[in-house]
């Protein structure tokens, strides 16, 4: 199974508080053979906590049978994943990154924010698109 929690913060009084949209993903695996499970923390959105989670099952689920084999390398096993993970979260993203250091090439460094709306609005406006397709991580 796998889901959302929800994202709240407590008072004083101990009420809780929705803050802001859900951020945090997990996942359960719970078969006869191999069980897992992961929180992931979003932040900043849940794209990355998406993505992770979506990853990480994918590459339990791809070969179950190399995780059921020596236990004592779970942990290698699951920093490999993780590392994989980050690799491919980033490969993702790149074509943004590379698309936002263009446009902002075109536009003079020293130029204040305000200016820069002002005479490039298209460019500004993409710019902000792709920082929100950008920004973003997960523990």
């Amino acid at each position: 199974s796998e889901g959302t929690v929800e994202n709240v913060r407590y008072h004083r009084d101990a009420a809780p508080v929705p803050d802001h949209k859900n951020e945090d993903v997990y996942f359960v695996i719970d078969e006869e053979r191999l069980q897992a499970c992961a929180v992931c923390d979003g932040h900043d959105g849940a794209s990355a906590a998406t993505f992770a989670v979506e990853a990480i099952k994918h590459y339990i689920n791809s070969d179950p049978e190399r995780w059921l084999q020596n236990d004592d390398c779970v942990e290698t096993k699951l920093k490999e994943c993780i590392m994989l993970t980050d690799v491919k979260f980033f490969e993702q993203r790149r074509k943004y990154i590379e698309e936002k250091r263009h446009i902002e090439a075109q536009i003079p460094h020293d130029m204040k924010s305000y200016e820069a709306s002002q005479q490039y609005p298209r460019e500004v406006a993409r710019l902000q698109e792709l920082e929100s397709l950008i920004s973003g991580g997960c523990t």
